[in-house]
């Protein structure tokens, strides 16, 4: 017969013993250490230097002083001394410091629940139901990454089903946003939960998105400053656009009407304001006169002509193109095109393939090698020019300096206010393609 019980090891008393009250006591000491185990911390490797009667804990890993080679163990204080009992697979011991339940594996404590990885239905202060059946009730939702990025998934079956989030007010629904029965990206509001109106909707095919209604832009006081290309805003009564570094304005003020013309007819490089016949200048050997145009329609452009009314032996001309900064004024060359006779009256063309937009400047020139007379636009028919820094008594109308007729077109036009003439403009003819 053994003299201790085979599972807490519990003393016996056995027969004839003397001082029996001995055994009995230590087995109620075990019992008393034992039942409803609850220790105090499970992180100390070495005694309290004031342990009070009863104080139990399980001795950390590298367990010195007192406690030396008691790891893992569970020890209580009892009468003055340390016991140290040592556990079994199956014992649970709840970790008062950590509110932690531990169970006993037979090599060391682990925690007494793991959650299974699949439930069929989870609440957090609320309750879930058979279609909502992760619920939670709380003032806040947090999802933060574990290392780096985090990402929420949506994933529906088919195109036709939704993958969506939800906004609601009074459990009846505000607003819409997601794949809402399609594959299309949307935003829906909605005034009473059942109607839902489209705000948004984005192609998925295209990335095209479409505004389901006239978008109100709030008026912001002041121009704001500093804004990118692509800008869209509402100040001073004005509805403005930040296009190419240039404030355009929208307000319709400043566009003249124009017929966008069909294909083969010309179009007249001037501002719409001209009222009188042409006019003609004669040429001079390198010289090149550029004046600004701007397109009141989007034009595709495959001829470019002049007209000359005197011509020339030999005489020959270029027309050339530049683009504008963002102050308005000539920049990087677009084109030049072929040389054009000038040898014969007559209009010359010149071939080109060229898209012009609608209010964005761009500057029309032509270049002499000798002196043939061509048609002009009257003074009031182009733009005046800003410069100088007296009253002109003449309108300012083009841009004229030296280029010698065996070079190139500057790449890089350069703005030189001594540059300004009041020379008419050159009639220059585009031709729609």
């Amino acid at each position: 017969m053994s003299d201790a019980t085979p599972l807490l090891s519990l003393p016996l008393i056995l027969p004839a013993q003397a001082q029996k009250h001995v055994t009995h006591n230590e087995a109620l000491r075990l019992l008393d250490i034992l039942l409803h185990l609850a220790v105090l911390d499970r992180d100390r490797s070495a005694a309290p230097a004031l342990p009070g009667e009863g104080d139990r804990h399980i001795v950390a890993p590298g367990a010195t002083g007192a406690w030396a080679g008691q790891s893992g163990k569970v020890a209580a204080f009892w009468d003055g001394v340390w016991v140290f009992l040592d556990p079994r697979a199956g014992w649970q011991a709840r970790v008062l410091a950590e509110d932690l339940a531990l169970c006993h594996d037979g090599t060391t404590w682990q925690p007494a629940f793991t959650a299974p990885e699949m439930q069929p239905r989870l609440g957090i202060a609320t309750a879930p139901d058979a279609t909502n059946r992760l619920a939670v009730a709380s003032p806040a939702s947090l999802f933060t990454h574990a290392g780096q990025g985090h990402q929420v998934k949506l994933n529906k079956a088919t195109p036709g089903d939704t993958a969506s989030f939800l906004f609601q007010t009074g459990w009846s629904g505000r607003a819409e946003i997601g794949l809402v029965g399609e594959d299309a990206f949307s935003l829906k509001v909605s005034a009473d939960g059942t109607a839902f109106q489209p705000v948004l909707t984005a192609d998925p095919a295209t990335g095209r998105a479409t505004i389901a209604r006239p978008m109100v832009l709030q008026d912001q006081g002041t121009p704001p400053a500093a804004l990118p290309d692509g800008a869209l805003w509402h100040a001073d009564g004005q509805l403005s656009a930040r296009l190419a570094g240039q404030t355009l304005r929208l307000d319709g003020q400043g566009h003249i009407p124009v017929l966008t013309p069909p294909s083969g007819e010309l179009i007249l490089s001037t501002t719409g304001a001209g009222g009188t016949t042409t006019s003609t200048v004669a040429g001079s050997a390198g010289r090149f006169d550029i004046f600004p145009f701007l397109p009141r329609a989007d034009l595709t452009l495959d001829r470019l002509l002049v007209n000359c009314t005197a011509a020339v032996a030999g005489a020959l001309a270029r027309i050339a193109i530049y683009a504008a900064d963002a102050q308005g004024r000539p920049e990087t060359l677009i084109l030049e095109t072929d040389d054009l006779d000038l040898g014969t009256v007559g209009a010359k063309s010149a071939t080109v393939s060229l898209a012009l937009r609608q209010g964005r400047t761009v500057w029309l020139g032509l270049r002499h090698s000798a002196t043939a007379t061509l048609s002009t636009w009257a003074p009031t028919a182009t733009p005046d020019l800003n410069g100088g820094t007296a009253p002109a008594t003449t309108a300012r109308k083009v841009l004229r300096r030296s280029v010698a007729w065996s070079s190139p077109a500057p790449a890089l036009w350069g703005w030189n206010a001594a540059e300004i003439s009041s020379a008419n403009a050159t009639a220059i003819w585009l031709r729609q393609a």
